[in-house]
Protein backbone atom coordinates (compact mmCIF):
# COMPACT_ATOMS: atom_id res chain seq x y z
CA UNK A 1 0.00 0.00 0.00
CA UNK A 2 1.36 3.37 -1.00
CA UNK A 3 1.03 6.23 1.46
CA UNK A 4 1.07 9.86 0.39
CA UNK A 5 -0.30 9.59 -3.15
CA UNK A 6 -3.44 11.70 -3.19
CA UNK A 7 -5.81 11.19 -6.09
CA UNK A 8 -9.09 12.65 -7.25
CA UNK A 9 -10.65 15.50 -5.28
CA UNK A 10 -8.07 15.17 -2.48
CA UNK A 11 -5.20 16.06 -4.82
CA UNK A 12 -3.77 19.51 -4.12
CA UNK A 13 -4.18 20.77 -7.71
CA UNK A 14 -7.90 19.99 -7.87
CA UNK A 15 -10.12 22.95 -8.86
CA UNK A 16 -12.46 22.32 -5.93
CA UNK A 17 -9.86 23.70 -3.53
CA UNK A 18 -9.62 27.07 -5.30
CA UNK A 19 -13.15 27.55 -6.64
CA UNK A 20 -15.98 29.30 -4.78
CA UNK A 21 -19.45 30.33 -5.89
CA UNK A 22 -20.83 33.85 -5.94
CA UNK A 23 -23.40 34.26 -3.16
CA UNK A 24 -25.84 36.11 -5.44
CA UNK A 25 -25.68 34.57 -8.93
CA UNK A 26 -23.83 31.29 -8.12
CA UNK A 27 -21.18 31.92 -10.75
CA UNK A 28 -18.01 29.87 -10.28
CA UNK A 29 -15.08 32.07 -9.22
CA UNK A 30 -11.53 30.69 -9.45
CA UNK A 31 -9.64 32.46 -6.67
CA UNK A 32 -6.22 32.07 -8.31
CA UNK A 33 -7.42 33.78 -11.51
CA UNK A 34 -9.35 36.37 -9.50
CA UNK A 35 -6.16 37.61 -7.84
CA UNK A 36 -4.82 38.68 -11.25
CA UNK A 37 -8.07 40.02 -12.70
CA UNK A 38 -9.77 41.41 -9.56
CA UNK A 39 -12.99 39.47 -10.15
CA UNK A 40 -13.64 38.32 -6.57
CA UNK A 41 -14.85 40.28 -3.55
CA UNK A 42 -15.56 39.07 -0.02
CA UNK A 43 -17.02 40.33 3.24
CA UNK A 44 -14.48 40.04 6.10
CA UNK A 45 -17.19 40.21 8.79
CA UNK A 46 -19.19 37.33 7.34
CA UNK A 47 -16.08 35.20 6.78
CA UNK A 48 -15.10 35.74 10.42
CA UNK A 49 -18.57 34.55 11.47
CA UNK A 50 -18.36 31.41 9.31
CA UNK A 51 -20.48 32.46 6.32
CA UNK A 52 -18.88 32.08 2.89
CA UNK A 53 -19.66 35.51 1.43
CA UNK A 54 -17.85 35.73 -1.91
CA UNK A 55 -19.17 37.92 -4.72
CA UNK A 56 -18.29 38.30 -8.40
CA UNK A 57 -17.29 41.74 -9.70
CA UNK A 58 -20.66 42.38 -11.37
CA UNK A 59 -22.68 41.65 -8.23
CA UNK A 60 -20.29 43.60 -6.01
CA UNK A 61 -20.75 46.63 -8.22
CA UNK A 62 -24.54 46.18 -8.24
CA UNK A 63 -24.52 45.98 -4.42
CA UNK A 64 -22.42 49.20 -4.27
CA UNK A 65 -19.63 47.20 -2.59
CA UNK A 66 -21.75 46.59 0.55
CA UNK A 67 -22.54 43.12 1.93
CA UNK A 68 -26.26 42.26 1.70
CA UNK A 69 -26.05 40.11 4.84
CA UNK A 70 -24.35 42.34 7.40
CA UNK A 71 -23.96 45.71 5.64
CA UNK A 72 -20.16 45.62 5.84
CA UNK A 73 -17.81 46.82 3.12
CA UNK A 74 -16.75 44.30 0.45
CA UNK A 75 -13.01 43.90 -0.03
CA UNK A 76 -11.24 42.67 -3.19
CA UNK A 77 -9.80 39.19 -2.78
CA UNK A 78 -5.98 39.08 -2.76
CA UNK A 79 -3.88 36.15 -1.57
Amino acid sequence: MTIGLLKGVNKSGHKGWTTVKCSICHKDIDLFKAVDTGDAYYCPKCLANGREAFFCAADAKRLHYRCPYCGGELKPYYL
